[in-house]
């Protein structure tokens, strides 16, 4: 993301420009932030509408009990992860950037002594929701990964 506004995220995203909002563009340095940081997190849940849904391929959660619920489930053995969107892109028209995919890679670390950490590819497919205020809440998230690596990884022999 080019412009300079405040980021609590270091990471670079690519092929941002397709973002024309800037206000989106800041939501979403702060919900990668805010991913990385393990449940209980009331400020990530904050950033979703309160019927939001959260979907990790086959798991799916509705509104912010159930997603730390699902939140909680996947970093059991997880003690650290790192989201690093690398293109995002609209759906919308150009003054519309409420509809997004987003590409990206994450690394992580188990808590299992023999496992090491290692990354994997994701997307994900985002609807975003600008209240009267314009605030910006996620109305729809979708996480599309391949669940196989961290059964192969994060197991103890």
């Amino acid at each position: 993301m080019t412009d300079q506004a405040p980021a609590p995220n270091t990471h670079v995203v690519q092929d941002a420009h397709v973002l024309s909002d800037k206000d989106v563009r800041q939501f979403l340095r702060k919900f990668f932030f805010l991913s990385n940081s393990p449940p209980p997190s009331e400020e990530f849940l904050d950033l979703f509408t309160d019927d939001g849904v959260w979907i990790f391929c086959d798991r799916r959660a509705q509104g912010r009990q159930e997603i730390q619920a699902l939140r909680t489930s996947m970093w059991k053995d997880i003690p650290h992860r790192d989201h690093s969107p690398s293109k995002i892109f609209s759906h919308g028209n150009h003054d519309d950037d409420t509809e997004l995919m987003i590409l990206g890679t994450t690394s992580w670390e188990y808590h299992v002594k023999e496992a090491k950490g290692t990354q994997g590819d994701w997307a994900a497919h985002c609807k975003l929701h600008k209240e009267e205020d314009g605030t910006i809440k996620v109305k729809y998230y979708q996480i599309i990964t391949d669940t196989g690596i961290h059964e192969k990884r994060g197991k103890k022999k």
